[in-house]
């Protein structure tokens, strides 16, 4: 692991144990194993490390996203895993430190566009999923892009921000009956689609001959 990677690595478990604010440089120099000096070379404050921080996580959900996106799965599949995957990471990163809603406020503080950045790489990533699904025409949707973002409109309250409690405990069981709902739709639009045609053919199987007198 590189110098920068050793700061930042430290720098999250201090945030996550002490806190933001009761966190100091030459703490967090210590901790990765570097002269103070080191640490300066890389990053000039707390901020710069908060910045790293966040940049670390968004790194690993874009990841995330590729492995999904690159696996030879179904569409449904793809889908259910990503959203989890996404569910799991939110809830870890909202109940794993009781300075989780300090840490959130330090990061929209440096990174004010941070939620909205976070909701843009999920929504490009569900497109990419359903548009897949319809390519192999197992989704039947007319507007990928308008779907994809009605389904994350319907999950938002499965990844309640660390600043607020949230409205219901949520739950991955509820979150894949949600997720289901939607991949029920597009599956049934595409089986309907296929229907009349093989009835058609079945018609122009047993369509009697005409005579020849």
């Amino acid at each position: 692991m590189s110098k920068p990677d050793r700061i930042v690595a430290a720098a999250g478990k201090r945030f996550r144990y002490y806190g933001v604010g009761k966190t100091t440089m030459q703490e967090i120099a210590a901790d990765a194993g570097v002269a103070v000096g080191t640490l300066y070379l890389y990053f000039s404050n707390k901020d710069d490390l908060v910045v790293a921080c966040a940049d670390t996580f968004v790194e690993r959900h874009r990841r995330q996203a590729a492995t999904i996106l690159a696996a030879d799965t179904p569409a449904d599949e793809k889908l259910r895993k990503y959203i989890l995957a996404r569910f799991r990471e939110v809830e870890d990163v909202r109940t794993s430190s009781r300075h989780a809603a300090e840490i959130a406020r330090a990061v929209l503080r440096v990174k004010p566009d941070r939620i909205r950045e976070e909701g843009m790489m999920m929504w490009q990533t569900a497109c990419e999923i359903l548009k897949f699904g319809v390519e192999r025409r197992i989704f039947e949707i007319a507007d990928v892009e308008q779907d994809a973002k009605m389904l994350l409109y319907a999950i938002t309250a499965f990844f309640p921000s660390a600043l607020v409690e949230p409205v219901f405990v949520p739950t991955e069981e509820d979150l894949l009956e949600v997720v289901n709902w939607f991949i029920g739709v597009w599956e049934s639009g595409c089986a309907a689609k296929k229907a009349p045609r093989v009835a058609g053919k079945r018609a122009l199987r047993t369509r009697p001959r005409p005579r020849v007198s």
